[in-house]
């Protein structure tokens, strides 16, 4: 009896495993037809081949004829079990498929829980559809013996005969055409004897090989080529279709088959790997011989592949998923028309008592998935998402993120709940945990809203320092949102001790603490590697659709939500390595540069470390009515002007728009552009100069340097930052040496760019040093510009972009840059009265972000500032020039090398390449354009405005460029080769 029950087994496996060898051969084999197949003349090779096709065809036939036999002679396997399966077998594709592809849809994960509904399986479909009209077709096919072979003759036979798709089977490859073969699987005839049923089989064998080896010769025939000859090798003509009939009827009448929930699901595995694509594709990338046709690894695969599905079912078996599935398929087995109503009944009484069982956890998850939907909302710029990218589309804010990137909304709640899980593991109070973390995820919220608002960019990892300033931060916050959150914390706390006490939750063991507190750790530690190509969380982050676009902040924010684009910037590579990186290259580099800074120096007779030297970044300073479509009743900076038609002056080209004061001081100071950082670079200052040994910088050429800011110094990690790149002292509010005047205009929240200038002067007048290096910071015209000033209306707003909603920023901003007109000239006419050559780069680092203007079209206009150079009396008598050539636009880093020779200073070999850089390349700022590219985006910006891309420079641009990025990636990223060379020094 054991030794039958044995071979049964055997028989049943073998049976199996010879079909799923078959189906993954028709796969493997004939994905990419083979050479025999292509040819136009008929020879017994090609005769060979498509009759190995056609027999090759039979498998899925087979698979699901046996799918149908096999469930339909089951009480156990339903098709609940078979959904599960097709969950487990697409993550197990999905882990596959991360191993060895680049990126992964996640769209395999809706498949495989809709796939009836999405097509995307449309031979699983069609088996799930089998299964749950099971019992009519029995009820079918039992009322009459002909019924079933009626239904064969016309399924099956007819399209066959007439040539014509009639049912819509795609040769094999659709929903209906897999129910149909289920079905006739499912309802076989089990009353032929064995005489019979082996001799249907030999004559349905030998009618496949005639008619296999006919139509080629019809073929021919008749069109004179081979293009029907394989009219009846796909999987829906009639001869493979009854050949398989035949063969399960013949395994049938032996009753050798006994139904197995491994040799059933293993075959559902076979056919929902044949027809996956990529996995097919992938599999088939192995191969590289061909003989005759045949080739060997495929041949091997397909003997492989199925013991590799065999043991996925296997684990699959033993789930406790799959338990629920039986128990599901059970409950479904009760269900008929009579009892339907009482079912229904029973069903939403039993899905109450599972939501009251489990009312906490879904409370939890929904209201984490309501802050996640509404963590896109607050990403919107003007009601839109997405326009910074796309041009003239974007969509609506309410509407983008549930229709467009329902996934990351799921990834951004399970993010929520992980605080949630953190603090309940912290303090075990479900209470206390939920409506903290509710409370924190809103704050970070309304922080995202307010910072987008004021810079259009998110809240980044690099900016996490300036907390130590939160009183200052907090002055830029709305007062009423200060007043919601003190009265809501308050709420918060009484809520949290009554909620405690009239429903108090069931506490966590020990162990499950642990557990909960580990979970959200081991998340955000991955965060750290989801940049790294090509490891498995970066493929697994990128198949569940998280894009970083790390180079252009807002529109990520908008596409992944504001937390997961912060995660995403946690992972930071400064530079990529360019491809000519060697001590040899640097060495080239260092002595070209070395000779063009000796002939440089041959006609100039100063030396910059002698010079005082004032670099006055300009918080926000830009002409609105340079901005396209403004116009001002008067003008509020004439002075400026004036001074710009007799001095060096022109347009800087900013990096930012509403924010980045930081980056624009760091390329001043270093001559290093943003735009050669990789995109995970937002702020130098705190993610590499405060943390690297090496910061060369022009600090370096003065025997005194100091660094002024008539404000709080903790942004950006300003003392950090400022001491590594050689500042003898830092003076801010709150510093040892102090900001010794201060006063205010009006309401303004800060102080005037007079007390700056005043301290400057001050600093000026104490140093007894031969020269000194003034880095001044104002912060007078900072955001917020809500009424600062008590009359506003004589440089009024005429003109803009949506003036109804721009005119009061406009117009107090406007009346704070006439301040700095008057303070400006003040300051000027009494460093003209000072007896050293003092020399004034002035520029404002970005356009404030009140206009209403499209970044698309005014991009380079909204990225434009004022600049100047000045030099007072005592430095043009001792050789300051008043003209520069290629002045009209350029880069914050071309500051260094234009002072130098404003001054007729001698150059150290670097300033001899950021020379070469001002003089003969564009400007450069980070671009708008769409781009998925992995480094930034550069827009080159020429003296005339005129856009261009890197395709259009020159090679002698180009190479310039390639060699400041070199000494670039070497002083912040790579060996400091140049440390050791004179290339930073100035004879």
């Amino acid at each position: 009896m054991i030794k039958k029950d044995v071979g049964s087994k055997l028989k049943a496996w073998s049976f199996t495993y010879g079909v799923m060898f078959l189906t993954l051969f028709n796969a493997l084999y004939w994905q990419h037809e083979p050479q025999i197949l292509q040819q136009d003349t008929i020879s017994f090779k090609y005769l060979l081949a498509n009759v190995l096709h056609g027999f090759s065809v039979t498998g899925p036939v087979l698979a699901i004829l046996l799918i149908g036999y096999l469930v339909a002679h089951s009480k156990t396997i339903g098709p609940a079990q078979i959904w599960g399966l097709l969950i487990i077998g697409s993550w197990s594709s999905l882990l596959v498929l991360c191993l060895l592809q680049d990126t992964v849809w996640l769209g395999r994960f809706y498949n495989a829980v809709l796939p009836i509904l999405r097509n995307t399986y449309p031979l699983v479909s069609g088996i799930l559809l089998g299964a749950i009209t099971l019992k009519f077709t029995k009820k079918l096919f039992t009322a009459t013996k002909f019924s079933y072979y009626l239904f064969f003759i016309a399924a099956i036979v007819a399209p066959t005969i007439f040539n014509q798709d009639i049912f819509g089977y795609g040769g094999g490859s659709t929903l209906v055409y897999s129910w149909v073969i289920f079905t006739l699987g499912a309802n076989i005839p089990t009353y032929l004897g064995k005489a019979r049923a082996s001799l249907y089989l030999v004559g349905s064998f030998l009618a496949l090989i005639f008619f296999l080896g006919l139509m080629p010769i019809i073929s021919e025939g008749s069109h004179n080529n081979l293009t029907t000859a394989a009219r009846l090798t796909n999987s829906a003509s009639l001869f493979p279709v009854l050949f398989s009939l035949c063969l399960l009827g013949f395994i049938v009448s032996k009753k050798s088959l006994k139904a197995s929930k491994i040799c059933m699901f293993s075959l559902v595995g076979v056919i929902l790997f044949s027809t996956t694509g990529d996995l097919v594709e992938i599999t088939n990338e192995l191969n590289s011989k061909s003989y005759f046709g045949l080739r060997y690894l495929e041949l091997f695969e397909a003997m492989l592949v199925p013991l590799a599905i065999m043991g996925v079912v296997y684990v699959y078996s033993k789930l406790p998923m799959f338990k629920k599935m039986l128990e599901l398929d059970n409950w479904f087995e009760t269900w008929n028309l009579d009892n339907a109503d009482k079912q229904i009944k029973s069903a939403a009484k039993a899905t109450g008592q599972w939501m009251l069982r489990n009312k906490y956890k879904l409370l939890v998850s929904g209201v984490m998935l309501v802050l996640a939907y509404l963590s896109f909302v607050v990403t919107d710029l003007d009601g839109r998402v997405a326009a910074s990218m796309t041009g003239d589309v974007s969509y609506n804010a309410w509407t983008y993120a549930i229709l467009q990137r329902p996934q990351m909304i799921i990834l951004n709640a399970l993010l929520f709940i992980c605080l949630y899980l953190f603090l309940r593991g912290l303090v075990n109070n479900f209470w206390f945990a939920f409506l903290v973390s509710d409370y924190l995820i809103i704050i970070w919220l309304v922080a995202t809203r307010l910072k987008i608002d004021s810079r259009r960019e998110p809240i980044l990892p690099s900016e996490a320092s300036m907390i130590k300033a939160y009183g200052d931060l907090l002055q830029m916050v709305p007062s009423w949102i200060l007043v919601l959150s003190g009265c809501s914390m308050v709420i918060l706390v009484f809520a949290i001790f009554w909620l405690s006490k009239i429903m108090p939750v069931e506490r966590l063991t020990l162990k499950r603490r642990m557990g909960y507190v580990l979970i959200p750790c081991v998340t955000i530690f991955s965060s750290f590697y989801w940049n790294h190509e090509n490891s498995i969380i970066n493929k697994v982050m990128r198949g569940l659709g998280n894009d970083p676009q790390l180079q252009h902040q807002i529109y990520a924010s908008q596409l992944n939500g504001p937390t997961i684009q912060f995660l995403n910037n946690l992972d930071v590579v400064i530079m990529n390595e360019p491809k000519d990186y060697s001590k040899a290259k640097i060495e080239e580099i260092v002595a070209k540069y070395s000779s063009k800074a000796e002939k440089i120096n041959a006609e100039r007779t100063n030396k910059l470390g002698e010079q005082t030297i004032i670099f006055n970044l300009s918080e926000s300073f830009s002409d609105p009515s340079r901005v396209h479509g403004t116009k001002l009743k008067n003008d509020p900076i004439p002075y400026v002007h004036q001074l710009m038609k007799n001095n060096v002056s022109g347009n800087m080209i900013s990096s930012g728009y509403g924010g980045g004061t930081a980056n624009m001081e760091y390329m001043t100071l270093t001559g290093f552009p943003m735009v050669n950082f990789s995109p995970t670079i937002s702020t130098p200052y705190a993610q590499i100069t405060a943390s690297k040994p090496y910061n060369p910088s022009i600090v370096n050429y003065f025997p005194n340097a100091v660094a002024i800011h008539p404000y709080v110094g903790d942004f950006y990690r300003r003392p950090t930052a400022y001491s590594k790149l050689g500042f003898n002292d830092f003076i801010y509010l709150g510093s040892k040496t102090g900001i010794k005047y201060q006063e205010k205009i009006g309401k303004s929240p800060y102080l005037s760019d007079r007390t700056a200038y005043k301290n400057t002067l001050e600093t000026i007048k104490n140093n007894k040093e031969v020269g000194q290096f003034i880095n001044l910071v104002t912060m007078q015209n900072h955001m917020p510009y809500i009424d600062c000033y008590d009359d506003n209306t004589e440089f009024e707003v005429t003109e803009a972009v949506d003036i109804d909603n721009t005119r009061a920023a406009i117009n107090n901003f406007s009346t704070g840059l006439n301040y700095t007109d008057k303070y400006l000239r003040e300051f000027i006419e009494q460093i003209d009265q000072i007896q050293k050559p003092i020399t004034l780069v002035f520029y404002g680092d970005h356009l404030p972000g009140i206009y209403a203007n499209n970044m698309e079209t005014d991009g380079v206009n909204l990225h434009e500032t004022d600049y100047f150079i000045y030099s007072n009396k005592y430095a043009q008598a001792q050789g300051a020039t008043v003209e520069l050539k290629n002045t009209a636009v350029v880069s914050p880093n071309d500051f260094p090398a234009m002072v130098a020779e404003k001054t007729n200073s001698k150059i150290s070999p670097y300033y001899a390449l950021l020379t070469e850089v001002y003089q003969k390349t564009p400007a450069f700022y980070l671009s708008n354009s769409i781009s998925n590219s992995k480094i930034r985006t550069i827009d080159y910006v020429t003296e005339n405005e005129q856009v261009l891309n890197e395709a259009k420079l020159s090679s002698e641009q180009k190479e310039i460029l390639e060699d400041l990025k070199l000494i670039q990636y070497d002083v912040t990223t790579g060996k400091n080769y140049v440390k050791d060379t004179k290339f930073m020094q100035i004879p």
